[in-house]
């Protein structure tokens, strides 16, 4: 915009100075015009000529009429003015848009360089914290394994189950890092869709039990897919975490994960009857941070990057995502059409 703007001041200078020149020739040949004309048709009424045109020195000796010469130099003075006055309006004008530029472009190199190390410490700090996670996570898993007690069973199930909501988090980080980054290398091969989804869906499945949450899969077993495995388990990953958050805030208790051939591509959506969301916010659910509600007063844990990841993934595939949801309260169904491959 700031350079849009120098060029129009630019162009106004240019004209404006185009404009005074040209008027002021105008007003030349018109007078010259008028001095021939008087020349020509000289009666020898010189007072009623100068009458008529106050402009022109009228010469009874020699039948003659010619440009008064004050008046030719009030013109090239007023003319000399009104550019001067343009040269010095405009170059003030380019002057401070300059200066806006220079700043501006200033503190997008400051942003983009305290961006850079806002990401690198993130990064950083998520992989120090995935180590201890990962360890807490196994030393739980043993110990639900070697105790009975159900208070002991209980305590030890919630725990795992924060420090895979922990996990996840980290994963979120990292994967918005590489992302941003253009560092996400994707090697996309033919893959049997439902197992994958059986897969994602495993991990949540003690989780959705804990909160009477059914989670049900129907993909067809020869359903074929062409996509990065691990990209594509990141997205039904946080598609099923949405999902089971969803429920939990919103009291459902039924998530279905669907997917059919549709033409040349593969479509498949997770829906849950859970929290919803309003219809004119379909579009806003996956840009960056953004949650609904108001954050001081939400319960449901979360970060706000997980669709955003999902939306961003399935761009990098060649891919398209769409949500759609009747309004809070009701549920929401978030569909993904991937590309297929030739044998499914």
């Amino acid at each position: 915009l700031l350079l849009i703007s120098i060029a129009q001041v630019a162009w106004w200078i240019t004209a404006d100075i185009t404009y005074t020149r040209n008027v002021h020739d105008q007003f030349v040949e018109l007078y010259e015009a008028d001095a021939l004309v008087v020349t020509a048709f000289y009666a020898n009424d010189a007072e009623t000529w100068e009458a008529l045109l106050p402009h022109l020195d009228i010469s009874a000796e020699t039948n003659t009429a010619s440009v008064n010469a004050d008046v030719a130099a009030v013109l090239d003075n007023e003319t000399s003015s009104r550019i001067n006055r343009v040269i010095w309006e405009g170059g003030f004008f380019l002057l401070v848009l300059l200066g806006g530029l220079t700043v501006l472009t200033r503190t997008i190199r400051h942003d983009a360089e305290l961006r850079a190390r806002q990401q690198n410490f993130l990064a950083a700090v998520s992989h120090e914290f995935k180590s201890p996670l990962a360890s807490m996570r196994l030393s739980t898993e043993t110990l639900l394994l070697r105790v009975s007690d159900p208070d002991t069973q209980r305590l030890g199930r919630r725990l795992l189950d924060d420090g895979e909501r922990l996990l996840r988090m980290v994963d979120n980080l990292l994967d918005t890092t590489r992302v941003e980054e253009g560092r996400m290398e994707l090697a996309p091969e033919d893959l049997q869709l439902r197992g994958v989804a059986e897969s994602c869906v495993e991990e949540f499945a003690d989780r959705a039990r804990h909160n009477n949450i059914e989670i049900q899969i129907d993909v067809p077993a020869d359903l074929r897919i062409e996509a990065d495995r691990t990209t594509l388990e990141t997205v039904l990953r946080n598609l099923l975490d949405n999902a089971v958050k969803a429920c939990i805030a919103g009291h459902g208790n039924a998530i279905r994960l669907h997917a059919a051939r549709a033409g040349s591509r593969v479509q498949f959506s997770v829906a849950d009857d859970g929290l919803g969301f309003p219809p004119e916010d379909a579009a806003m659910i996956f840009e960056k941070f953004y949650r609904l509600g108001d954050e001081l007063r939400r319960s449901t844990p979360g970060t706000g990057l997980g669709l955003y990841i999902v939306r961003r993934l399935v761009e990098l595939s060649n891919a398209r995502i769409t949500a759609e949801s009747e309004g809070p309260g009701k549920g929401a169904t978030l569909t993904v059409s991937w590309p297929g491959t030739r044998s499914s």
